[in-house]
């Protein structure tokens, strides 16, 4: 959830409850259950431990530590994970959170399912995608299963730019956003998104301003880069966030799920 790659005026991911907001039209509890399905269908290993990349101020930690695992989250953002420690400091088992950037990584407990949110994969060139994937072979158990949520670009990104404007209200709290993407180098895929979000805290006014830059990883390539590995394998690709609809073709398919197992 949390990028790693932001030029700004304002941080919105330095106002984590405002952030909460921005997110509240998800379904954390449906998300969550399909992660503990996913984990059921395809882990050969018993899950213990799991682990998010761009945590952010991590909604699944509270279920998905109810449903017995041990939650690890990772993100940039000190603001975000002080956040999120605070918010689950109540939970029978903590949770552990770790700063550090995707990009490359260590840390010291090894895990057997890791996820990542909402395209929070960003990730600007092949060194980068590189290193990143070395950090997750690192991390992970032999048969351990990463999960990847809309971060390998089906389709046109540009297509959905005339309808990226909401309004959430949730505590007192309003959010106007508003998301435009623009192609910067289509050789290399790198596309610029633009995000808008103006709040309104029951009368105090702010605007952030944000611009975020992430190179798009198509199927093919993304195929590609998984056989060239020999710590990788691919186990499928999925729509509509329903494992009875695998993607057969390269229409546009919005919050495509991925998922690979480390070897």
């Amino acid at each position: 959830m949390n990028k790693t790659r932001k030029v700004h005026k304002l941080m919105l991911y330095d106002y984590p409850e405002y952030y909460e907001t921005a997110f509240s039209f998800r379904n954390i509890e449906k998300e969550t259950l399909f992660l503990h399905e996913c984990i059921k269908r395809f882990s050969k290993n018993e899950v213990h431990n799991i682990f998010e990349i761009g945590c952010g101020n991590a909604p699944h930690a509270g279920m998905l530590t109810n449903l017995g695992y041990s939650y690890h989250g990772l993100d940039l953002n000190r603001n975000m994970l002080d956040y999120a420690a605070y918010q689950w400091k109540d939970l029978p088992q903590k949770i552990k959170l770790h700063e550090a950037n995707m990009i490359e990584f260590t840390y010291p407990v090894k895990q057997d399912f890791a996820f990542v949110m909402l395209g929070s994969l960003y990730l600007n060139n092949y060194d980068e995608i590189t290193s990143h994937f070395d950090s997750m072979s690192r991390l992970l158990n032999k048969d351990g299963l990463y999960f990847l949520d809309w971060c390998i670009q089906f389709g046109d990104p540009l297509v959905h730019n005339d309808n990226n404007k909401f309004i959430i209200e949730k505590d007192g709290i309003k959010v106007e956003s508003e998301f435009k993407i623009k192609l910067l180098d289509k050789k290399e895929q790198m596309y610029e998104e633009v995000w808008t979000i103006k709040i309104n805290d029951r009368g105090r006014h702010k605007q952030f301003d944000m611009i975020e830059r992430n190179k798009a990883i198509l199927p093919e390539q993304f195929l590609q880069f998984i056989k060239s590995r020999d710590d990788f394998e691919f186990i499928g690709w999925w729509k509509e966030w329903n494992f009875n609809h695998p993607i057969e073709n390269n229409d546009n398919v919005i919050r495509p799920i991925v998922l690979i197992q480390k070897i």
